[in-house]
């Protein structure tokens, strides 16, 4: 079976639609992006399909399940919650500090 060269043009330009998405946005947001947002939003509002009404999902006001400051934030990001959000321990110290740079600036705070 010949394939034809428009095809494979077209199939090439789907697989790699959206390779730069990500560019220009800094470390935190791409990982927030990357690991976050599908559960707490790209707002942190927790407004997603899966969470929708799930308060703990939103990490934009005061009512933290495990304490809002940093340590246990990241405590929670590197352990996970038992069947209710996954580990991510394989995130290096940098990429930890710039991801809870981008959930303090989601959440209108600078540190």
């Amino acid at each position: 079976m010949r394939r034809s060269p428009l095809l494979a043009l077209a199939l090439l330009s789907t697989i790699t639609s959206g390779c730069d998405k990500l560019a220009g946005r800094s470390r935190g947001e791409v990982l927030w992006r990357q690991n976050c947002a599908d559960c707490h939003g790209l707002d942190a509002a927790g407004n997603t399909a899966l969470y929708m009404g799930n308060a703990w999902a939103d990490l934009r006001d005061d009512q933290w399940k495990t304490g809002g400051d940093r340590e246990s934030i990241e405590q929670v990001v590197r352990e996970g919650i038992f069947a209710a959000m996954p580990a991510h321990d394989e995130l290096s110290p940098a990429d930890m500090r710039a991801l809870l740079d981008w959930l303090y600036h989601l959440r209108g705070e600078s540190e």
